[in-house]
């Protein structure tokens, strides 16, 4: 498998990096050049060290396209495909806006997410081929690595399944081809396992990480994957199975473990932080990274294509905007509407050409990079907010409107203080999908929840250009909602299909 060899053939460069960034005097003692797989594996602490550089490679500048730069790049990528959010003129992420790049088993916007999350994937294995002989010499930290690991494998093959293979479909066989599972570093060639066997593998990969980290605290608990974290995406994962039941009770367990931990829903102030410092200034982002002004990636950040106030070509000629469909769909209290200007107005930005900032309605302020230079901020890549709004919808689902209610109100007033509950059935599903849209624009959500529930994409009627965007409507089940399997990847492995 060529993107397995590849893998392989980087890994000592990956872990020599992580090494040199997360503890500098390791270097005094073993240069970078005789760092080998042997040295990485041969303590608890050095698997350690493997596993936060996995956490760094997820934002890090990766690959030769700027606007693809680690898992924060490919979550625009992937908004970008929904119906809620738009822009104007700047070509970057166009092609995939149109529903064209992510079919093109060639394109960059297809090989590097597949090449990065079996990187991950790999780097895991290692971690968990090597780790075990240790356990005696410290059960916790064992646990704990072992624990982050094995959800990390499971993350990078839910976001794989999703991508690249047909969605689940609750009370169906789901044999459909979904990817290839890897379970150990073997380079062989690996037909692609059904779409019900890798979901089965994620949930078991999922369970015992929460086993695992009972009771333990990471090096870095906000950027590492902590008992909460793998709830929330046990949370995740059991929604897109449309197991409504689970879903619900590992989106509660991910609450209140995170309460314990002192997190707590964003309020009032909070909510215009700009997310640049959402792991310093609140309490709401329960796993993020955090970029350090002399550790940025330039271009290739998030907020080079998000925020409203970078100075990059990018947010100088296409502000990302919502639908103002969905953006009426708030009450005129919710504090949220202040995450995105109806007119499109850049008045008050700070310092730059104003004349070349283009205005669009709708246009966004919900993201702000910490300033215009240095293109950094913190990234969440999971909040609360998104506990809360799978529990409640995976309970109103499930006909527990009562207490679907209860946990919306939690959340809705913290957004709305006017917030007053009234519906039931359909009518509150609808409010929850609502808040999910509204609350987790530009976080990579939109598209996924379209395809887990079998709905189509449609842009009609709302601000979205026709000239710019290509494509106003895809129906459900079309081809493209599947992302093409890499070419490299189908010349090297015989035992690769295509989506067809």
């Amino acid at each position: 498998m060529k993107q397995l060899k590849y893998i392989s053939a980087i890994l000592i460069l990956a872990v020599s990096v992580t090494f040199s960034g997360c503890k500098d005097d390791y270097l005094d003692t073993v240069p970078t050049s005789d760092i080998s797989d042997v040295t990485a594996f041969s303590s608890l602490d050095n698997l350690q060290l493997v596993l936060n550089g996995i956490y760094r490679k997820m934002v890090s500048q990766d690959g030769s396209s700027q606007g693809l730069g680690g898992e924060p790049g490919y979550i625009v990528s992937r908004e970008t495909l929904g119906d809620d959010l738009t822009w104007q003129t700047n070509t970057w992420h166009k092609t995939t806006h149109q529903w064209s790049a992510h079919r093109s088993a060639v394109n960059s916007v297809t090989t590097f997410p597949w090449r990065y999350y079996y990187r991950w994937i790999m780097h895991a294995n290692f971690i968990l081929e090597n780790i075990d002989q240790y356990e005696q010499l410290n059960p916790s930290l064992h646990h704990g690595i072992r624990g982050e690991a094995l959800a990390i494998r499971a993350y990078a093959h839910f976001l794989l399944v999703q991508m690249y293979g047909k969605r689940f479909q609750a009370g169906d066989a789901n044999g459909q081809p979904g990817v290839p599972i890897r379970l150990d570093s073997s380079l062989e060639p690996q037909e692609r396992s059904s779409v019900a066997q890798v979901y089965d593998q994620i949930v078991k990969d999922l369970d015992e990480a929460i086993q695992l980290l009972e009771g333990y605290t990471p090096v870095d608990v906000q950027t590492h994957i902590t008992q909460d974290v793998a709830y929330g995406l046990k949370a995740r994962v059991a929604l897109t199975q449309q197991d409504y039941t689970a879903a619900a009770s590992a989106a509660h367990a991910a609450i209140e473990t995170a309460k314990k931990g002192g997190y707590k829903l964003m309020e009032g102030d909070e909510l215009y932080n700009g997310f640049a410092d959402i792991t310093t200034a609140t309490k709401e982002a329960l796993w993020a990274a955090r970029t350090k002004s002399d550790q940025t990636v330039y271009f290739y950040h998030f907020m080079a294509y998000m925020s409203w106030n970078d100075n990059t070509t990018a947010i100088r000629q296409g502000v990302k905007a919502i639908s103002l469909d969905t953006y009426e769909m708030m009450s005129p209290s919710d504090l949220r509407r202040k995450w995105w200007d109806p007119e499109g107005s850049r008045n008050d930005l700070v310092g730059g050409d104003y004349n070349s900032y283009v205005t669009y309605p709708g246009q966004g302020r919900k993201f702000r990079a910490r300033s215009q230079s240095d293109h950094v901020s913190d990234y969440a890549f999971m909040r609360i907010a998104e506990l809360y709004l799978i529990e409640a919808e995976a309970l109103a689902r499930t006909g527990k409107d009562a207490e679907a209610q209860n946990v919306l109100t939690e959340f809705a007033l913290t957004r709305d203080p006017e917030y007053a509950p009234s519906n039931t059935g359909e009518a509150l599903i609808g409010e929850i999908m609502t808040h999910r849209r509204i609350e987790l624009w530009g976080e990579g959500f939109r598209w996924f929840d379209l395809k887990r529930l079998n709905l189509p994409m449609d842009r009609t009627g709302s601000n979205f250009d026709l000239s710019f965007c290509a494509v106003m409507h895809v129906d459900a089940g079309d081809i493209r909602w599947q992302w093409a399997i890499p070419q490299e990847e189908l010349d090297s492995n015989d035992l690769m299909k295509p989506n067809e």
